[in-house]
C-alpha cells in the first residue's frame, strides 16, 4: 500500500491491522472511496502476488509492483499471477497459474510453475507486458 493511501486512511480514524492483513478503521461506518483501495472480495489485485522488486530488494532485477498493478485488471478470473524480481520467488514459493520472473533482459513468462522454472516466453519487457496484457490470457 502506498504511503499516501495509508496516510489518507489514517485521517479517517485509528487504524488496526487484522490477522487477515486487512485494515480496520475504528469508528468508520462506511467504506471510504479512495483510489487504489481494495474494497471488493473479487478484486483481481487479490490474485496478484508481487515481491518488493527493484530497487527495494538487492536481488531483484526489475521493478515488480507497478507492473503488477497494471496487469491485475487483465488477469483471467481463475488465474493467480506471481511477479518475482528474481528466480528465488520469495513472495510466493509455490507454483502459480502465471509467473513473471525478472532478469536483466526483462521478464520470463511461466505457466503453472515456480519463478525458477523454464519459461513459456522470455525477454518480455514491462513496457511490452503493459501494452499487451492479453498475453496473460493467451498463455493459459
Amino acid at each position: 500500500m502506498p504511503a499516501d493511501l495509508l496516510g489518507a486512511l489514517s485521517e479517517l480514524g485509528a487504524l488496526r491491522v487484522t490477522p487477515w492483513r486487512m485494515l480496520l478503521i475504528e469508528g468508520a461506518s462506511a467504506m471510504p472511496d479512495l483510489p487504489g483501495l481494495i474494497t471488493r472480495p473479487h478484486d483481481s489485485m487479490l490474485r496478484v502476488i508481487a515481491c518488493t522488486g527493484a530497487p527495494g530488494c538487492l536481488q531483484a532485477a526489475q521493478p515488480t509492483r507497478a507492473l503488477a498493478r497494471s496487469l491485475a485488471p487483465h488477469l483471467p478470473d481463475d488465474a493467480v499471477l506471481h511477479l518475482s524480481g528474481c528466480a528465488k520467488g520469495c513472495a510466493h514459493p509455490g507454483p502459480a497459474t502465471l509467473t513473471l520472473t525478472a532478469h536483466s533482459g526483462g521478464f520470463d513468462l511461466i505457466r503453472d510453475g515456480h519463478a525458477r522454472d523454464l519459461p513459456l516466453r522470455s525477454g518480455l519487457t514491462a513496457e511490452y507486458l503493459s501494452a499487451h496484457p492479453a498475453l496473460l490470457r493467451e498463455a493459459l
